[in-house]
């Protein structure tokens, strides 16, 4: 098995539910940037065993804080990137 981020799932899900609100674009080059500057600002949680990815993802989903981290990480990517987009 190859190594996952189990934070890059975490982050697909949140932005997935929060763009539904958010006027900006959502185009495929948009959405990686958001993505791409949310992973940056949380933590990576790598795991090599779909054993340990599941224990991950159970465990996350525990946390309040880990919670609040990832969506303010995903919020404000957003706002950036619906104040600076690089397409045209």
């Amino acid at each position: 098995m190859a190594l996952i981020n189990t934070m890059e799932e975490i982050v697909d899900l949140k932005l997935k539910e929060l763009l539904v609100d958010v006027d900006c674009c959502k185009c495929e080059h948009c959405y990686e940037d958001i993505k791409c500057l949310a992973l940056n600002a949380l933590p990576s949680k790598y795991v090599s065993t779909a054993k340990g990815e599941l224990f991950s993802k159970l465990s996350q989903a525990m946390i309040k804080q880990h919670s609040i981290d990832v969506n303010i990480a995903v919020i404000n990517a957003i706002e950036f990137v619906k104040t600076h987009p690089k397409h045209h």
